[in-house]
């Protein structure tokens, strides 16, 4: 329905609905209408009493079954289950309603009582309509505000023209020495004592062309790509002054990066991330969105000077592994796990993914798959292997959107590289029924086909909880 603290804010008034009309209901009453009832009507009048009581309890007990529903431990319900578990809540204040109507009918028509209980019947399940079209209203008029104020910050900061970073490529070239590691203590830059002509100095030495250089920073081109310049001891005034929270850290290498939000369609909005480096001065912070060593290294260390690097280990070949294969997909997954994290958005991720793929591997297929995953050792996406790069809680439920590249080997066995996006479940993502599709069943494109699926357009805007990236070899 909506977020949680929405479904808390809508539980929280039906509540003080109930309450009230409970408190009406029971009021003692000054004067008491006289009803006069002959003994043939008893029988009929205990009839009436049960039908308008049921149309009652049938009203109030909507916002208990939709409680049960979301904050219930309902995380054993298979899609079908969820559908059967749906109705029932639609069909419960209709029934409500069509009962306290056949009530009050027969109350007017006999002259008896239970008035009161087929009104509240009748009345109760229009309250919950109207909190939630009050709730629907506040929060459409609140995500237009936030975008308003969102779309402003964007178009007003120095990066909304930066995009995000790109794949990375040219890893021959070690630009580590440069990177923001975790744990650095970026507030001891503010002691880096510079001002903005040795920051317009810095920049001319630095870039090919200059946009522009003002106290704080200067902001150009290198090799065709954008490169923002921010004087270290201005670098919280400068975050602040662009409406930008702090650096974030990727989650297998441990290097800053910057996060920014860029509006979309109708109040939503998608995450841009950019790589953040030092000077070794650590006079200077450079934010980009290059994603190609070649041109970083020769950003500090001058066209012409480059800092080549050995391979890292695990791409190295050693007396274990002399496939060829082997250590082109070694490469491969290298690849994804240096540019696939949870704080890049689901269209990124295909697109390093859609990259890979373009690498020929002998007798490939790609796979999509997505639905419910059961973390229970039965029933996973991919339940042949459970080692990834992040551990599954066993008996978590998630909701998988899901790439795999098949390929064979030499040694004769295929192996499959994956790629796992998990989501945390709510009402629309537990009808997804678990599907898998192969590019042998898809005219066109492959990642086209998955980005215009329904799993797809509902991924891309929920929040990811995890990304899980391995090789696992095929029985």
């Amino acid at each position: 329905m909506f977020d949680f603290q929405t479904e808390v804010v809508f539980f929280a008034l039906t509540g003080l609905l109930l309450l009230g009309t409970g408190l009406l209901l029971f009021k003692p009453s000054k004067k008491r209408a006289e009803v006069k009832k002959n003994e043939e009507d008893i029988p009929e009048q205990k009839k009436i009493s049960k039908l308008c009581l049921a149309g009652l309890i049938i009203s109030a007990s909507y916002p208990l079954l939709l409680a049960v529903d979301y904050f219930g431990p309902w995380i054993h319900f298979y899609s079908w289950q969820r559908v059967w578990w749906t109705r029932a809540e639609i069909l419960m204040p209709v029934i409500g309603i069509m009962l306290s109507i056949a009530g009050l009918v027969k109350v007017r028509k006999k002259g008896l009582e239970g008035r009161k209980f087929a009104l509240a019947g009748l009345v109760l399940p229009l309250g919950y309509l109207s909190i939630f079209l009050l709730i629907t209203f506040a929060s459409v008029i609140g995500l237009i505000v936030s975008s308003s104020s969102k779309y402003g910050a964007y178009e007003n900061s120095e990066i909304s023209d930066m995009g995000s970073i790109g794949s990375t490529v040219n890893r021959e070239y070690d630009v580590s020495m440069y990177r923001i590691p975790a744990g650095f203590d970026t507030g001891a830059l503010k002691d880096k004592k510079t001002s903005e002509a040795e920051l317009e100095a810095y920049a001319g030495s630095k870039l090919q062309t200059i946009e522009y250089v003002n106290d704080m920073s200067a902001k150009g081109q290198f090799q065709g790509s954008p490169f923002i310049i921010v004087r270290s001891d201005c670098l919280n005034k400068w975050l602040k002054a662009n409406k930008l929270g702090s650096f974030s850290y990727t989650t297998r290498e441990e290097y800053a990066t910057l996060n920014y939000e860029v509006p979309w369609e109708f109040a939503a909005s998608y995450v841009n991330t950019l790589a953040v480096y030092k000077d070794p001065s650590d006079e200077y912070i450079i934010i980009t969105n290059c994603g190609d060593y070649k041109i970083i290294a020769e950003f500090f260390e001058g066209i012409g000077n480059p800092v080549p690097t050995e391979l890292p280990d695990e791409l190295k070949e050693t007396n274990e592994t002399k496939d060829p294969v082997t250590l082109k997909n070694m490469g491969l997954l290298y690849n994804l796990e240096k540019n696939i994290n949870k704080h890049i958005p689901l269209s990124e991720i295909i697109y390093v993914f859609a990259k890979m793929c373009d690498e020929p591997l002998d007798d490939s297929t790609l796979i999509f798959r997505y639905g419910i995953d059961y973390f229970d050792g039965r029933d996973n996406l991919f339940s042949d292997y459970d080692n990834t790069t992040n551990p599954r809680v066993r008996g978590e439920q998630l909701f998988g959107f899901c790439m795999a590249r098949q390929y064979k080997a030499e040694d004769g066995k295929y192996y499959q590289i994956r790629v796992e996006v998990m989501y945390g479940l709510n009402a629309i993502s537990r009808n997804y029924k678990l599907t898998q599709i192969t590019d042998k069943d898809v005219d066109g494109d492959f990642f086209d086909y998955m980005r215009n699926s329904e799993a797809y357009k509902y991924a891309e805007t929920a929040d990811i909880k995890s990304v899980n990236i391995y090789v696992v070899g095929q029985p």
